[in-house]
């Protein structure tokens, strides 16, 4: 059990539609044998997902067994270490076999330049992104790949399917909205957008920024949202008086659940008609505190700007790693242009990865582990992958 668990036991609003259902799907069967069920069920998922991936590795990629081996070993990490996912009632259990399925038959796509393995990948996406919103980021790299697959062949084949990812975001909506009026009788996107998205700009924002809203609530929830922020020096502006207060980022890290959940949404909470339902002032917190965030992002972007590399390159544990592989994305995508090897497409796909899941956690969550993780084979892959040509140059 974690914070975040008895959300997905219970299948609460704010939590997206499928790993609720998964849990909800073996509590059925199982009864009883619940807990001890789940366990081996999510280890056997994500082995199954694991050597699928390698599996796609060992036919296409022409690595040595050893390095198959060493990255079967660090794909095993997050369930032996850490995270020890097989164990937890958290929504990474399912997405990241999921992640590894569907990244599976992306790589299947790019090593063959067919396009059946990326439409087998459509169902696995949209429940992946059901699973977690952060891989929204996958609907971008399965265009890029199918405009790469048009640059390629000089034809744009399949434009259905290029029409299937630009929609997609749609769909996802759409799906999720008809889970919840299922659920909780509300046609609704999972309400727990608006506050994440906040939660940066009300970090970097100034005390009298309440002027740029002109409606009475939003001035009200600012005023008094600000106000609790200032009174747990939680704001770059209220720093003054705690003196290990220096460190902008390890601040909002630390205490990124205390500015979200524990500050901003109980002051909406207090806001909203008593009469209404815990679930419907979830909702119109969501959509007051959507409504806020972009004109409170402008109106601080150089702030909000400087906080989001910060967060950015937290991720990758200092800013010479994530400048390392921004280097690597461009070279790549570089040779790509100019050669026909598929070593820089393979390195350019899942430095991809990396780069935009990160670029869009970033927007509106802290970039623990616990959001990152997903990709923290990449490096490793990266160089195995240049070990093993470079020995194939050498010994051809």
């Amino acid at each position: 059990m974690s914070n975040d668990s008895e959300g997905y036991l219970n299948m609460y609003i704010n939590r997206s539609a499928t790993y609720p259902l998964f849990l909800s799907i073996l509590r059925f069967i199982f009864g009883s044998l619940f807990n001890i069920a789940s366990i081996i069920i999510q280890y056997i998922l994500g082995v199954a997902a694991i050597h699928y991936f390698i599996s796609t590795l060992k036919k296409h990629a022409n690595l040595d067994v050893i390095w198959l081996m060493l990255l079967n070993l660090i794909l095993l990490v997050p369930y032996l270490y850490n995270h020890k996912l097989a164990n937890v009632f958290l929504s990474e259990a399912l997405a990241y076999p999921l992640y590894l399925f569907a990244i599976g038959l992306f790589l299947k796509g790019i090593f063959t330049t067919t396009v059946k393995p990326i439409v087998m990948a459509l169902p696995i996406l949209l429940v992946l992104i059901q699973t977690r919103s952060q891989f929204l980021f996958l609907i971008p790299i399965g265009i890029g790949i199918l405009l790469w697959f048009w640059y390629e062949t000089k034809t744009l084949k399949h434009k259905w399917l290029l029409a299937v990812f630009i929609l997609f975001p749609i769909i996802t909506t759409i799906t999720d909205k008809t889970y919840h009026k299922i659920v909780h009788h509300h046609f609704v996107s999972t309400p727990w957008t608006g506050i994440h998205l906040l939660t940066p700009a009300f970090f970097v924002a100034d005390k009298d920024d309440y002027t740029i809203y002109e409606s009475k609530t939003e001035q009200d929830f600012y005023k008094q949202t600000y106000s609790e922020l200032a009174k747990k020096h939680l704001n770059i502006h209220e720093f003054d008086t705690i003196p290990d207060h220096t460190d902008e980022l390890a601040v909002y890290v630390e205490h990124y659940a205390e500015i979200a959940n524990h500050t901003i949404l109980p002051v909406g909470l207090q806001l909203t008609d008593a009469l209404k339902t815990h679930d419907e002032k979830l909702i119109e917190v969501d959509q007051l505190t959507k409504s806020m965030s972009v004109p409170l992002v402008l109106n601080n972007f150089k702030p909000w700007l400087k906080l989001y590399f910060k967060n950015f390159t937290y991720a990758f544990g200092n800013a010479k790693y994530a400048l390392l592989l921004v280097i690597i994305l461009i070279f790549s995508a570089m040779k790509s242009i100019t050669t026909k090897d598929m070593t820089y497409k393979i390195i350019l796909f899942i430095s991809l990865l990396s780069i935009l899941n990160v670029a869009l956690i970033s927007l509106g969550m802290h970039t623990l582990k616990r959001f990152t993780f997903y990709n923290d084979w990449v490096l490793f892959l990266i160089v195995f992958i240049l070990i093993q040509a470079k020995t194939n140059k050498t010994t051809s």
